[in-house]
């Protein structure tokens, strides 16, 4: 039988609900682009970074509200000022980097002191000879003691994945794991699309999510993607900036 007939016909939209609807759909773009961007951190750490540049990408991070940004220990206290008491975003200070080559005890003296001149965490990059000498008591014993003197900051240890083995990888991470570290970083180095994807797939696999991991070196929100859905949680970037005015463009326009 046929019913068509006996169908009420949908009420007409009003241009009120449609606007209302219109504000809905923009707020929850917004609220997923705002959690995306926290993901982002503006990677700084390079001799080119000078402080008039530092200042601008301070202020820039600080309007994005980016989830951090990632300076040399030099300009940890310059940076401190620029973001100011009522920053939005964090403050990373990558120490040893970019192969880990200081010894323990410089390491430690330079966590301790990024933290007093205002750094949120430190990103200490791995004693790299060691690990690949296969000297992992020294390193166990360097974690060991980073732990301590970040007190209660977080830790992250940059393993420049790129110089290492698989078979290195899992045993750092493990290691990293054991001594309480709080994340783990693939590299320094630019992202290296399908190496890249699988050094975040080895470390998740190797830490079993006692720590968070890191990818470096992202250039664009589908790169940002593809290392989120792999099992990134943070991503390190040089165009941090740009890819989070990316998001917010799509999210503004995805109406």
């Amino acid at each position: 039988m046929d019913t068509t007939a006996n169908t009420p016909n949908a009420a007409p939209v009003s241009q009120s609900e449609k606007l209302l609807y219109s504000q809905f759909r923009r707020k929850i773009n917004a609220e997923a682009a705002r959690s995306q961007i926290k993901k982002l951190e503006y990677d700084l750490a390079t001799v080119k970074a000078g402080l008039n540049y530092l200042k601008t990408a301070c202020a820039d991070a600080n309007s994005l509200e980016l989830g951090a940004v990632c300076v040399l220990p030099c300009f940890v206290k310059n940076c401190s000022t620029y973001l100011g008491a009522q920053k939005k975003c964090g403050l990373v200070a990558c120490i040893s980097s970019p192969h880990g080559g200081d010894a323990t005890t410089i390491k430690v003296k330079a966590v301790k002191r990024a933290l007093n001149d205002g750094a949120d965490e430190v990103e200490v990059t791995a004693p790299v000879a060691h690990i690949r000498d296969g000297n992992f008591s020294y390193v166990k014993k360097e974690f060991k003691k980073l732990r301590k003197a970040t007190r209660n900051k977080s830790l992250r240890i940059d393993l420049e994945c790129n110089l290492l083995s698989h078979e290195q990888i899992v045993r750092a991470c493990g290691i990293a794991a054991d001594c309480g570290v709080n994340s783990v970083k693939t590299s320094s180095s630019a992202y290296s699309g399908g190496n890249e994807i699988e050094r975040i797939s080895e470390i998740k696999s190797a830490v079993k999510d006692r720590c968070t991991i890191k990818a470096e070196g992202v250039a664009t929100v589908l790169e940002m993607s593809s290392a989120i859905d792999m099992g990134a949680s943070v991503i390190g970037s040089k165009n941090a900036a740009d890819v989070a005015r990316a998001i917010l463009t799509a999210a503004d326009t995805d109406l």
